[in-house]
């Protein structure tokens, strides 16, 4: 690992927790594949965009790269009932009081 001219001792002065955190962006891809799969899938979402009809809601970067969204910006999982809700949420007459317990 020893890059852009620093010598092995500087790469030995690093701390457990600066090396953790270089070993975890390079496994990610943070240097090099997250900016690829953002750009693409901002381009993606432009392009369904602009081919979606003007009823349906928009595409966003999350919609088009689902989980891996999640895990590069650290957003929690939704649960199963909530992409439920969610889904049959945009059906054309949906009424949330109808799922509601009395």
């Amino acid at each position: 690992m020893i890059f852009n001219g620093h010598t092995k001792q500087d790469i030995d002065a690093l701390d457990e927790a600066t090396m953790n955190e270089i070993i975890v962006m390079y496994a990610d891809g943070a240097l090099g594949n997250k900016s690829s799969v953002v750009g693409l899938g901002t381009l993606t979402a432009g392009v369904f965009n602009y081919l979606k009809a003007s009823s349906s809601p928009p595409y966003t970067l999350k919609s088009i790269l689902g989980n891996v969204y999640q895990y590069y910006y650290n957003e929690p999982e939704q649960s199963s009932s909530e992409a439920l809700l969610t889904f049959i949420s945009q059906a054309q007459g949906f009424d949330i009081n109808k799922f509601k317990r009395q």
